[in-house]
């Protein structure tokens, strides 16, 4: 069972083949003439924007614009997908097909799919969810469950958002505080879906909040019971993001071998490392496809004591993640030479067999010469001459016929042996 995002496009949608290629950036409101200086942030941005602006409880239903925009996203927000675009200027084919498989809104696809999207994430294959744009709208508007509740730094808060829901933190941040580095955290004891949000006030002057960061929550294997976490790590350096290899994309792989090759494909540096002083406002979106989501929030300042009475350093992080991101350039090296050398290899073990037939061949052949020269009495097969890669001497080693001796060993008597 495959589910498809609500933003799938079929090629006729909108308009016949015959019509000019598709702009992505055009989609997103950017300009392809400025391609050069839009990263990562700014293309995800664009898309939070005019998915709002193009969402079809907007536009009576027209689910069309919004489409093209989920498209425009697909391609321009992954980096290997943005380069090939950029390259060609098009999309086509299986391409576009496989660029359409985006974030899915589970409000809008009914029980049945989440029970199969459900279904499908316990056997461990990532299904995608997005923020749905009534959620979101809620929390402009001010209308979210339980209002905005105070965070006091280093406090831990025990709360819970029923699916689809979105609980909101407030927190004032000092400009010392933001000097040493502040890490927002959130954590579910018992492994539940969430993403955790940051809300920064709206561009056009209405005082209303708008999303402008998003982290999902990760399990933590090695922890018993495994945990989800999310964070945002405003501590001056860059911290990254990683996803498990998935299943689905090894059995995409020539070979289960290449696998290691590809294990940290899904590290990507998260979206902002700093934070101004002022007053903050962070949300939990709770993510499970039925269960309520029960997390514990908490913001602390970077060198203080947690509410369990440790004390963060991130530095032993990033120190890690820098091993990291230089082991990930290291195996895409590695992996060339990989491919070369196996390859080499595989033509080795042909050449390998094809000599190990060939010494049997000749040896049995000698023999066969020399059996034919000093037993000329012996019936000898006759070997094969050992021909470019022979895979069978058609030797046998010589035959003597031993009758006569039998008749005359049970001829003989033994004169020990006393007749009855």
């Amino acid at each position: 069972v495959v589910l498809v995002a609500a933003s799938a496009m079929s090629p006729s949608d909108d308009a016949p083949a015959a019509t000019p290629p598709f702009d992505a950036y055009a989609a997103l409101g950017l300009d392809a003439a400025e391609r050069a200086s839009i990263d990562a942030a700014r293309v995800k941005s664009a898309y939070r924007r005019m998915a709002l602006a193009t969402h079809p409880d907007k536009n009576d239903g027209d689910a069309r614009a919004f489409k093209r925009v989920a498209m425009a996203y697909k391609i321009l927000g992954d980096a290997e997908r943005r380069a090939a675009y950029d390259a060609s200027g098009g999309v086509e084919g299986e391409d576009a097909r496989d660029a359409l498989e985006t974030e899915i809104d589970i409000s809008e696809v009914g029980f049945a799919n989440t029970l199969v999207a459900s279904v499908i994430s316990s056997l461990g294959v990532n299904i995608k969810t997005a923020v749905p744009v009534k959620a979101l709208e809620a929390v402009r508007r001010g209308e979210t469950t339980g209002g905005v509740v105070d965070a006091t730094m280093g406090c831990k808060l025990s709360e819970s958002a029923r699916k689809g829901e979105i609980r909101l933190f407030r927190c004032a941040l000092s400009e010392e505080d933001v000097r040493r580095g502040v890490v927002v955290s959130a954590t579910s004891p018992s492994g539940d879906k969430f993403k955790l949000l940051k809300f920064d006030r709206a561009s056009n002057g209405d005082g209303g909040l708008e999303l402008s960061l998003q982290e999902v929550s990760a399990k933590f294997d090695s922890v018993k019971p495994k945990r989800s976490h999310a964070g945002f790590y405003f501590t001056g350096h860059k911290s990254y993001n990683y996803e498990p290899f998935e299943l689905i994309k090894m059995s995409k792989l020539e070979s289960r071998d290449l696998a290691m090759f590809h294990a940290l494909d899904n590290w990507t540096p998260r979206e902002c490392v700093s934070i101004s002083p002022g007053e903050h406002v962070f949300g939990v979106y709770g993510d499970n496809f039925f269960d309520k989501c029960k997390f514990e929030f908490e913001i602390f300042v970077v060198g203080t004591k947690t509410s369990d009475g440790a004390v963060l350093e991130p530095s032993k992080i990033h120190e890690i993640e820098t091993k990291m991101s230089k082991k990930r350039d290291d195996l895409m090296r590695f992996e060339k030479e990989y491919l070369a050398a196996k390859s080499a290899f595989e033509k080795v073990v042909v050449r390998h067999q094809q000599e190990a037939d060939e010494v049997k061949a000749l040896i049995a052949a000698r023999e066969a010469a020399y059996c034919a020269l000093t037993l000329p009495s012996v019936t000898v097969k006759e070997a094969e001459e050992p021909s470019g890669g022979a895979s069978s001497s058609g030797f046998a080693m010589p035959t003597i016929d031993t009758s006569a001796l039998k008749n005359a060993f049970n001829s003989f008597s033994n004169p020990f042996t006393s007749k009855k």
